[in-house]
């Protein structure tokens, strides 16, 4: 049977597989004494060992089998847990991802070397004397009756078998148990006899099991054998294992007056079916769906959205009473319908920052630096087309802040710092937007030395980089090509891939922010819309065209007078309370003709407050038209979208189109 259409499937859950171990190896690292975490861990290798083995790709299978064997060797206290089998577990769970990632090619993929580091560590490795915690005893047998018993003397005539009480669990997310069982009993079968299984082989069939399942079993195999049998079964989570002995059963047997029996037992087992058949429907509540069919209904509730604004405007010109009735039970229904589609897009924040522990545990380690690395706020919630492309940013800013940031320990202690760096990665809902904070305590940014770097690199001339404010040769970071490949100071490695940064973030309708203390650390802001579907803006007339801004992008609007309208440096200013605010007038900057009908007087200036990195400038307008929720159109074509100033375009009620501001890129 061919396996492909199930491949993209597979990656997907077993890059999931893949987090949760490197998660927790991680925690690991920082208690080796909890050694639950070993257990997580052992489960979760278990699982993608198993799904590996269904789908053919045998060397991933293999490396996840000889983990368990170490990790195994571990939670049963056979040998210790050290820096060593740390590093190597990684090591393996590098060696995964690679394989996971090119499983095309799987077959092809080398795996002796990280199989010989396995062999080392667990042969190296101080051993102790310990019965294994999944050979312990099991607490309760099963009544084995009249039949039972003389069934399992008949087998035991042959002096080397046993019988054994075995205990599987399966694992809670395991929706197939009917069949996992039926794969346990197979491996038993093919062992020895099964004698008697409870529930009985009647409920498993008809799916009415727990997670738990007993099993009398002769064979003439040992515990090890049997358990490790088993456990290669996926979805196992525990075997236990105890030998029965037929002469003690017996003998209590006889003591007892009465056999033990429930006194309801028909109600007894229809209640717990009953209980067992809701929790199993209970477990199928979610389905994997592609972003792809995601995104086409997000297009549909768009263009849903368009048609109810016609509607509506078209309601405003009948002025027609039933209509307006309709319509508004349509708008509440529509309305329905775009948070249920926007809701099914939001992804939790921590799909993305459960990467970075790791590569900040590895870059600390190649840079001989001591890193404490908090997250916080992964609970909130981001579209996915919106997280997806946010992952290369966070990259950039966490490897600039342990490369060039933090400093060495050595460094710290001369500063009087503690020889641990912090760096927290914090992300929290503010109104219709996800901020992102990355905060470091190392060096911060010296204005004087980035001033110094781009006179050198012949961006400014000494006076003009001397009237630059030290906010504004901070800012400098995100110019194109500030940072050149040669190491100089700790200043020029700051600025590398932070263009990109700030392009990127700008692209999805959100903004950069930089705060920096020489000596005191660095603190970057990501301001990001929750969708880039659908977005607030305000519509405004600029001549006798409609555009839209962003409402993410707009501070307030004001009414400034003409006469109050200064130059400096050929730049239009206006002083407003206190803050010089320069002003844009977008009839310049968009070729549009005055119409003088649009201003308030021939005096007064309608001007759009908008924010810029950290900077206000005002945009001269015409008319405000009002805020509206606009579904936004990417400009695929070939001439447009490469234009800067348009982010992409909408179509309003009446039917027109207007284009949407891309304030970055515009002024």
């Amino acid at each position: 049977m061919s396996m492909s259409e199930y491949c993209d499937m597979f990656k997907a859950e077993a890059n999931e597989h893949l987090q949760q171990l490197n998660h927790t190896l991680l925690e690991l690292e920082q208690d080796n004494s909890n050694l639950e975490n070993i257990n997580i861990m052992f489960r979760a290798a278990h699982t993608l060992k198993g799904m590996a083995a269904t789908m053919g790709y045998n060397k991933i299978a293999e490396v996840t089998h000889e983990m368990e064997n170490l990790m195994d060797s571990i939670r049963n206290q056979e040998i210790d847990i050290n820096s060593t089998i740390i590093n190597v577990l990684f090591e393996c769970l590098d060696q995964l991802e690679f394989g996971i990632e090119n499983i095309e090619t799987e077959c092809d993929m080398d795996i002796s070397a990280i199989l010989l580091r396995l062999n080392e560590v667990s042969s190296s490795a101080e051993k102790h004397e310990h019965v294994a915690e999944n050979v312990t005893c099991v607490s309760e047998s099963i009544d084995l009756k009249e039949d039972d018993i003389k069934k399992c003397q008949s087998l035991c005539e042959d002096k080397d078998s046993s019988i054994f009480n075995v205990q599987v669990t399966l694992d809670e997310t395991c929706l197939l148990k009917t069949a996992r069982t039926g794969l346990v009993l197979r491996e038993l079968d093919k062992m020895g006899t099964v004698v008697k299984t409870v529930p009985s082989q009647e409920d498993i069939d008809s799916g009415n099991i727990d997670n738990e399942i007993n099993i009398v079993f002769v064979t003439a195999n040992n515990e090890n054998v049997v358990i490790e049998k088993i456990s290669k079964v996926s979805e196992i989570s525990n075997v236990k294992i105890d030998p029965l002995d037929l002469d003690n059963i017996l003998a209590a047997e006889k003591t007892e007056s009465m056999p033990s029996i429930p006194s309801t037992p028909t109600s007894t087992s229809k209640s717990m079916k009953n209980s067992m058949n809701e929790d199993n429907v209970k477990s199928v509540q979610s389905v994997r769906v592609s972003i792809e069919r995601l995104d086409n209904l997000m297009n549909m509730v768009g263009e849903l959205l368009i048609n109810k604004s016609r509607l509506n405007q078209l309601a405003i010109e009948l002025e027609t009473k039933k209509l307006d009735e309709t319509l508004a039970s349509l708008d509440r229904l529509t309305n329905d319908i775009q948070v249920e589609v926007m809701d099914a897009r939001m992804v939790q924040i921590d799909q993305v920052f459960n990467r970075f522990p790791r590569m900040v545990r590895d870059l600390s380690i190649e840079q001989k630096k001591k890193i404490s690395f908090l997250t916080e706020g992964n609970e909130i919630e981001l579209d996915r087309t919106v997280l997806d492309e946010i992952g290369d940013p966070l990259v950039h800013l966490l490897r600039n802040a342990v490369d060039h940031g933090i400093e060495t320990p050595e460094e710290r202690i001369a500063k009087n710092k503690t020889e641990t760096g912090s760096l927290n990665l914090k992300a929290s809902r503010l109104r219709n937007n996800v901020l992102i904070e990355l905060q470091d305590d190392g060096r911060g940014i010296d204005p004087v030395k980035m001033r110094d770097v781009a006179i050198k690199k012949g961006l400014f001339e000494r006076a003009q980089a001397n009237d630059l404010s030290d906010r504004e040769a901070m800012y400098l970071i995100f110019e194109p090509g500030f940072s050149a490949a040669e190491e100089v100071t700790d200043i020029s490695g700051r600025g590398v891939g932070m263009d990109a940064v700030k392009n990127k973030i700008e692209d999805l309708g959100g903004s950069v922010e930089l705060e920096s203390v020489v000596e005191q650390g660095t603190t970057i802001r990501l301001k990001l819309p929750l969708t880039v579907a659908i977005i607030q803006s305000l519509l405004v007339n600029v001549g006798e065209e409609t555009y839209a801004v962003p409402i993410n992008n707009i501070v307030r609007d004001e009414v400034i007078e003409q006469d109050d309208i200064r130059s400096i440096k050929g730049e239009k200013v206006v002083n407003l309370r206190g803050e010089v605010l320069p002003l844009v007038d977008l009839h310049d900057v968009l070729s549009v003709p005055h119409n003088k009908e649009n201003y308030r007087d021939n005096n007064n200036l309608l001007v759009v407050v908008v924010e810029k990195a950290g900077q206000h400038i005002g945009l001269i307008v015409d008319k405000l038209l009002g805020q509206q929720e606009v579904i936004i159109k990417t400009l695929d074509n070939k001439l447009l979208k490469n234009v800067k100033g348009f982010s992409g375009a909408t179509i309003l009620g009446n039917g027109n189109v207007a284009l949407i501001l891309d304030v970055p890129t515009l002024v």
